[in-house]
């Protein structure tokens, strides 16, 4: 978020100590009362707009000090809101927030333990069984089997390997 509502507020006209507290209770619900009702998602600059057009326009319509006169100034201004919001537009898809540092490291130690989960349950499952059932049997079927498993788990570690030095590699 910008700035606080009440600095918005203040930059048109200066607020009463009522509609001070009002613009601090307001700062809570000002999503849920315009762009969250009115449906679907909306972009970040968007909500900027939202909140800085909605001061302005709050700001023009208190025509007193007390909360009553916010409160009918604010009902004003929602209904003007979902008029046609504005004249901005609703995204088709939720924007994608950039992920945090955390994240990249959280995501990029999940990769590297489910490798090792793979490697170590699937595939030695894998090779146990068909060895196993190979050596009991003595059949090329089997041998084939055992053979495959050995196969992917030596190429889904160079996969794993290429892919991650090309993504470490430096983009310059």
């Amino acid at each position: 978020m910008s700035q606080s509502l009440n600095h918005l507020f203040e930059s048109h006209t200066p607020a009463s100590p009522e509609g001070g507290e009002f613009l601090k209770e307001l700062e809570r619900s000002i999503s849920q009362d315009l762009w969250k009702s009115a449906g679907g998602p909306w972009s970040e600059s968007s909500e900027n707009i939202f909140r800085q057009r909605a001061m302005e326009k709050l700001a023009k319509a208190v025509h007193g000090t007390t909360r009553e006169d916010y409160q009918k100034a604010w009902n004003e201004v929602v209904r003007d809101f979902h008029q046609n919001y504005w004249g901005e537009k609703r995204l088709l898809k939720k924007e994608k927030k950039p992920k945090t540092e955390e994240q990249k490291i959280f995501w990029e130690l999940f990769s590297y333990i489910w490798m090792m989960l793979q490697a170590t349950l699937v595939v030695k499952t894998a090779v146990f069984y068909f060895g196993i059932k190979s050596a009991n049997e003595d059949s090329t079927e089997g041998k084939i089997y055992v053979t495959l498993a050995i196969l992917f788990s030596f190429v889904s570690l160079f996969f794993f390997a290429y892919r991650k030095s090309k993504k470490n590699k430096d983009p310059r």
